[in-house]
């Protein structure tokens, strides 16, 4: 594999791994969110207890929210470059979306000029 392919399959990792963690970050601050209230009142604390907790989350849900979609465009923009290098990205047989992995020819993530997608 070349430098240039080691290069592009580190940064198709690291996008990949960041859009994760996001999407978790996001997924754990809207459990917590919409499980305040219950909490409060299973502690038996009135709705002023919790209401600054749930503003903090909202606000870092929205946050959260416009972040997602800078990584989002951020991997389109690596898109771009990674189709003016000429390399050929395709969906790896781990990234563990049965169903989706196309067709291909013997050898293919050997070639020059292919990157796996880990997505």
């Amino acid at each position: 594999m070349t430098d240039q392919n080691l290069a592009a399959q580190r940064v198709a990792d690291l996008i990949n791994d960041a859009e994760r963690a996001m999407d978790q970050a996001l997924a754990k601050a809207s459990i917590l969110v919409a499980e305040l209230p219950q909490l409060q009142t299973q502690a038996g604390l009135n709705a002023g207890w919790a209401q600054p907790a749930i503003v903090s989350v909202c606000a870092a849900l929205s946050d959260m929210t416009t972040a997602r979609g800078s990584l989002i465009n951020a991997h389109k923009s690596l898109s771009v470059i990674q189709r003016k290098l000429g390399l050929m990205v395709v969906a790896n047989p781990q990234n563990g979306k049965p169903g989706e992995i196309p067709e291909l020819p013997p050898g293919v993530f050997r070639h020059e000029r292919v990157v796996a997608l880990r997505a």
